[in-house]
C-alpha cells in the first residue's frame, strides 16, 4: 500500500493576509526595545509549522543574553533550501507564530540568510545561535559570526521537527486510509449476502 502526500499549495504561496502593524502588535504583545547594555542574542530560520523543538531553541536562546531577536527567512530562502513544497506556511502566518513565543522579543521579517558584519553592529548582537542540525553540519551564512567567535550551535532533547510531524500526518493518514477501505468492503460484502427479509 502506498501513499503519495499531496500537499494543499505548491510553492510560491499567495497570502491573503493583510500585515499591519496593530495585527502584529497584538501576536508580539507589549513591544520592548534592547537597552544599550542588553545582551542582543539573534538566531534565524524558517520556523515552519512552530512546534515545541522551535519553543525551546528559543527558550536556550534567550538564556544566552538579555534580548532575543529572531530572524525569519522568507519563503523564496526557504523554498530554495529544502525544496518544493517547503515551506508549509507562508512568511506572515511564521512570524505570527514566532511573535507568539513568550522568549522572542523581536523579530526581522524576510532576514537575510547570510549575517554579515554591518547587519551584527547595526543590530548590537552579542550572539548569533542557531540549533545543531545534523542533516546541516555545515550551515551557509554564518562565516562573520564564526570568525568573531560569537556563533554559538544549540542542542536540543525534542526531537520534533517539520519532518517528523509530516510523516505522522501521512502515517495518520494512512492508517485512516486502511480503516476506510475496511468499511468499504464489509458494505460491500454486506449488500452482496443480503437477502430478502419480509416485513412484518
Amino acid at each position: 500500500f502506498k501513499l503519495k502526500l499531496t500537499l494543499r499549495f505548491n510553492f510560491p504561496q499567495v497570502s491573503n493576509f493583510l500585515p499591519t502593524t496593530r495585527r502584529l502588535i497584538q501576536f508580539a504583545g507589549e513591544a520592548r526595545k534592547p537597552k544599550p547594555t542588553d545582551k542582543v542574542v539573534y538566531m534565524d530560520g524558517s520556523f515552519d509549522m512552530f512546534h515545541c523543538g522551535h519553543v525551546e531553541t528559543l527558550k536556550a536562546a534567550k538564556e544566552m543574553g538579555d534580548f532575543l531577536l529572531v530572524g525569519i527567512h522568507d519563503d523564496a530562502t526557504v523554498n530554495a533550501r529544502l525544496g518544493h513544497n517547503f515551506p508549509i506556511l507562508n512568511l506572515h502566518e511564521r512570524t505570527l507564530s514566532v511573535l507568539s513565543c513568550r522568549y522572542v522579543d523581536e523579530v526581522i521579517i524576510g532576514a537575510p540568510p547570510v549575517i554579515t558584519n554591518d547587519m551584527i553592529v547595526s543590530m548590537n548582537i552579542s550572539h548569533v545561535c542557531r540549533k545543531a542540525d545534523p542533516e546541516d553540519p555545515e550551515p551557509t551564512g554564518y562565516d562573520v559570526p564564526k570568525e568573531m567567535g560569537i556563533y554559538h550551535e544549540l542542542r536540543s532533547d525534542v526531537e520534533v521537527t517539520v519532518k517528523t510531524i509530516l510523516d505522522r500526518i501521512v502515517a495518520n493518514r494512512e492508517s485512516f486510509s486502511k480503516k476506510h477501505a475496511r468499511k468499504v468492503l464489509q458494505e460491500q460484502s454486506y449488500f452482496e449476502q443480503k437477502e430478502y427479509v419480509e416485513e412484518l
